[in-house]
């Protein structure tokens, strides 16, 4: 395994990671994070096309278009926070096109199925009235502010299933050489 790979792939799980935590944690992911992963994305690259030539270049500008273009898309229409657009975008300048396609699928269908798994456990809830899935309510206790009229968000932080899905390709990307004949 060559040290660029290793760079990209820490690089790439760490910041998915954080990523997923911040989203989790304040429902948001910060643009000083994003903003990082996209310009560490954009020097590793410019690192890279020194030793491969300026057209390696192409697949990751095009990879952060792409991406920002499609969960922009979704962002507009209410499916996904601004910050998750750019995670993607972030994420596509350090994977390439193809490998960004491989995992904004894999995480609409992990963010679909953490949906789906909440739905249910919700469900469980109400008819049993056991607290299957921990809830944090706005107030003094959790430090938000209530607002007359809030309503909390029903979906699911999707850079979560953005990082599942990541350290999965991540994965079966490292076990399929070694099982390939």
């Amino acid at each position: 395994m060559n040290s660029m790979y290793l760079v990209n792939v820490l690089c790439v799980l760490g910041f998915t990671a954080v990523s997923a935590y911040m989203d989790v944690r304040e429902r948001r992911i910060p643009n000083k994070l994003t903003g990082l992963f996209f310009a560490a994305g954009l020097l590793f690259q410019v690192l890279v096309s020194v030793q491969q030539g300026p057209r390696s270049l192409v697949s990751p500008f095009l990879a952060s278009v792409v991406a920002l273009l499609i969960l922009g898309g979704m962002w507009i229409a209410g499916g996904v926070g601004a910050g998750d657009a750019k995670l993607m975008a972030g994420l596509g300048m350090w994977l390439g096109l193809q490998n960004t396609l491989y995992v904004m699928l894999g995480s609409l269908v992990m963010s679909l199925v953490l949906l789906l798994g909440l739905q249910l456990l919700r469900k469980m809830r109400v008819r049993t009235g056991v607290l299957l899935v921990p809830v944090r309510t706005p107030g003094k206790a959790s430090g938000t502010k209530v607002h007359k009229g809030l309503k909390l968000k029903r979906g699911i932080p999707y850079a979560v299933g953005v990082c599942l899905s990541t350290w999965t390709f991540v994965a079966i990307r490292a076990i399929l050489p070694a099982i390939s004949p």
